[in-house]
């Protein structure tokens, strides 16, 4: 959770509650989609350095260097029905969680009211 000191009480017990849910909700999502596409993408990050003018606080310009990156994805084979078989493991996993987290949001609804 990226913004935690601006949330609520409330908001930072339910998301802490649900975590492993939204966790096994992507990656469900990540397998149906490999599922669907035939091959799975590997994703990198790939840094590269771009030169610029710069000026100091004189105004006097200097060559400077900034880093950035560009996103790269490459197919990967999988086994389709191993892929299918992981995917019904989490989703009978998350059958199981679910009960368990909305029972927990609801507890922190009731502890934590808005």
């Amino acid at each position: 959770m990226g913004l935690a000191a601006c949330a609520t009480p409330q908001q930072r017990c339910v998301a802490q509650a649900t975590a492993d849910v939204r966790s096994l909700q992507a990656q469900i999502k990540t397998t149906e989609a490999t599922i669907a596409r035939g091959y799975a993408l590997h994703r990198q990050s790939v840094p590269y350095t771009r030169t610029r003018i710069c000026h100091n606080k004189e105004g006097l310009a200097f060559p400077c260097h900034r880093t950035g990156f560009h996103r790269i994805e490459t197919p990967v084979t999988v086994d389709i029905d191993n892929e299918k078989a992981k995917l019904a493991q989490m989703k009978a996993k998350l059958a199981k969680v679910l009960p368990k987290a909305l029972a927990a949001a609801k507890q922190c609804r009731k502890t934590y009211p808005e």
